[in-house]
């Protein structure tokens, strides 16, 4: 039997007109477009990059182009859209290479003139005034079409460039502001804007001036804008699947399950349905393998930089993120220079929501998934140790092998080997403190480690569940590591485990820090033995 011929996947492709012409694969989003256009607002779309923004635009230019043979088959094709033809301004900001104000400028006026020129106007817009040249091309368009629309992809583009310069970073911010404001200015003559970003920089008043701004990043019906859900992944990529699966030799179900576990888990309001990182999982499915393909080319320098700065100064709640709590205001607005990290990581993909606390009327906040939760944590380690990449990877390798053997003597000769790396400053005297950097530890190993189960008989510090084994493991501080084990044996954490059908190990571990002096201690008890 042969194998199905599958179309291309758009791997590093944003031009739906390409996608189309060439018979790549095109996952249907032409229904929220719709709603869009139709009713009627101004709107600002914040998501992580690789995430579909660039393509979202650019399929908005193509149905307010009026290009309708491209959309046959698409849901719009079928529904009562009325094609009017628009003149449309495209703005990508991102592609601005900013060193100074000057060539911000310049740029944002020879992008202005592009897009003249595309429509072959035959007009010379104003060569270093944006705002100038904006209000000459929105009227021309206007005269000629009766129809205007502006998209701006990646307006955050030039600041979070700039971020640790902040005489440069205001420019800069300034500039774009006026630009917005004379958008606003010509309202009576643009029928549609949409602007998409990393950040919501609303605080630094960037949208001061567009006060008609509807904001959807966190509108439950704009939840799965970009990204792919559940359905989508099983529509469109069921074939891919199973070729994948027969490759290995794989059951489909169980492939199924780990595509979901890798990329799945972004969630962008709350209720709402969660989606997949579009980049990651086509990546996966492409080449056939699991591996980490959104940090290496979705993090942005300026997060690296705000981590490098700042990750000694957070509370525990980096490490807990089970703790890590905010409100819709902060989630979705960003401030120069004194964002808080857990929005820049909220709104760069690093963070997702994950519940909602209806008393205190907060978002909680954790990983989305595998590929995420172990590549922050390896940066989070390697930030702590001052550990190099090729170390962290033997380090997790050993500490694996270790685990699945039961060596005990060894897990925590790893483990101490690892936090005597972190500077005695850094250290803070609390259980929790050791506890949120052993849950890094293991997440980082990749390793499947829950912290704080709740159980009938109380909350046990620590599961570890291997292929074959569990462990249950309590931590102390500055106390001793017998006391941890009789914990566990006397309320009897482990019988929340036992329905898993796996072997099961008792760890107590006590983190022993005086002045000038580090150890970590250790009693267990394999419950094998025991019976």
């Amino acid at each position: 039997m042969k194998p199905p011929i599958l179309q291309r996947l758009p791997l590093g492709r944003s031009a739906f007109s390409a996608i189309r012409q060439d018979d790549c694969l095109y996952v249907d989003k032409t229904e929220h477009a719709y709603n869009l256009i139709t009713q009627g607002y101004r709107y600002f779309l914040s998501r992580p990059r690789r995430f579909g923004k660039s393509l979202l635009v650019s399929t908005l230019q193509e149905i307010l182009e009026a290009n309708k043979p491209l959309f046959k088959d698409l849901w719009i094709e079928k529904s009562d859209y009325q094609w009017h033809k628009h003149g449309v301004i495209t703005l990508d900001f991102s592609a601005i290479m900013v060193t100074n104000v000057e060539i911000l400028r310049n740029r944002l006026c020879e992008l202005l003139q592009n897009n003249a020129n595309r429509y072959q106007l035959g007009v010379t817009l104003h060569a270093t005034q944006p705002d100038s040249a904006l209000e000459e091309l929105v009227l021309a368009f206007h005269a000629k079409f009766g129809y205007v629309a502006v998209l701006v992809d990646g307006y955050d583009s030039p600041i979070l460039r700039h971020l640790g310069v902040p005489e440069q970073v205001n420019e800069i911010r300034d500039i774009i502001r006026t630009f917005f404001a004379t958008i606003k200015s010509l309202d009576v003559s643009i029928n549609f804007v949409f602007i998409t970003g990393v950040s919501s920089f609303s605080k630094a008043g960037l949208f001061s001036g567009m006060n008609n701004l509807k904001t959807i990043t966190l509108d439950k019906q704009y939840a799965t804008i970009c990204g792919y859900t559940e359905q989508e992944i099983d529509y469109y990529f069921a074939s891919y699947i199973q070729t994948w699966a027969n490759k290995q030799n794989v059951a489909y179900d169980s492939l199924r399950s780990q595509i979901k576990n890798w990329y799945n888990g972004y969630q962008f309001a709350t209720e709402a349905m969660r989606v997949y990182n579009p980049y990651s999982v086509m990546s996966a499915l492409d080449i056939q393998e699991f591996e980490n393909f959104w940090f290496a080319t979705g993090t942005p320098t300026f997060l690296v930089k705000e981590l490098e700065k700042k990750y000694r100064g957070l509370e525990l709640k980096m490490f807990n993120l089970k703790d890590l709590a905010t409100t819709k205001n902060d989630l979705g607005v960003a401030e120069i220079g004194e964002t808080p990290l857990a929005t820049l990581m909220f709104q760069t993909g690093y963070l997702t929501i994950t519940g909602f606390d209806q008393e205190r009327n907060l978002y909680l906040l954790g990983y989305p998934n595998h590929e995420v939760s172990t590549a922050t944590q390896k940066r989070l380690l390697g930030l702590y140790t001052r550990m190099q990449t090729n170390e962290i990877g033997k380090f997790a390798a050993d500490l694996f092998y270790a685990l699945n053997q039961k060596d005990i003597p060894e897990i925590v000769k790893l483990i101490k080997s690892i936090f005597v790396r972190v500077a005695y400053q850094e250290h803070i005297k609390e259980e929790g403190f050791y506890h949120g950097l052993l849950q890094v530890l293991l997440g980082a190993a990749g390793i499947n480690a829950t912290s704080e189960l709740s159980t009938s008989h109380g909350r046990i510090d620590m599961v570890i569940e291997l292929p074959k084994l569990m462990y249950a493991i309590e931590l102390k501080f500055n106390k001793t590591a017998q006391k941890a084990l009789k914990q566990i044996e006397e309320r009897k954490y482990y019988e929340a485990l036992t329905h898993h059908n796996k072997p099961i190990v008792l760890l107590g571990l006590n983190f022993h820090r005086k002045p000038k002096d580090f150890d970590v201690t250790y009693a267990s008890l394999d419950l094998q033995d025991k019976t």
